[in-house]
């Protein structure tokens, strides 16, 4: 998915993007009263094409996977929450068929499937293990 087509399925799917100051997370989804998914994305701390199309991808995984954590419950894990958000995002920017062709294609370095892919280098290391590692395991 290109970053335009993030925001197109945003839309589609009825999900609100905002531009929020969030100096610590620079991105948050969360449920409003009526359980509907709202996406905050601090504009001012995103990098770069690729930085803000990792965060709404992320952010539109926790929306479409229902990924939501209680900070407050001892027995939420948020490691979870966040793979669930990280794998929908990786299936979507990264899919494991149109990464097996950049491998075809030469594209073997991470940097150089950041580049083919346009995003950030840390996405393509996480989408590696969500797709292959685990097949060696």
């Amino acid at each position: 998915m290109t970053l335009e087509e993030l925001y197109d399925f945003a839309l589609s799917e009825g999900i609100d993007i905002y531009d929020a100051a969030l100096p610590n997370t620079q991105s948050v989804s969360l449920l409003d009263d009526d359980l509907d998914c709202i996406i905050g994305l601090d504009y001012s701390l995103i990098h770069s094409r690729a930085d803000e199309k990792r965060k709404l991808a992320h952010e539109l995984g926790h929306c479409i996977r229902g990924a939501f954590y209680n900070r407050h419950s001892k027995l939420d894990l948020i490691s979870k929450h966040e793979y669930s958000a990280d794998k929908w995002a990786c299936e979507n920017l990264l899919p494991k068929e149109e990464m097996q062709e950049a491998f075809r294609l030469g594209y073997v370095e991470v940097w150089q499937l950041a580049e083919y892919f346009d995003v950030p280098e840390e996405l393509v290391k996480k989408a590696l293990w969500i797709h292959f590692d685990k097949e060696m395991l």
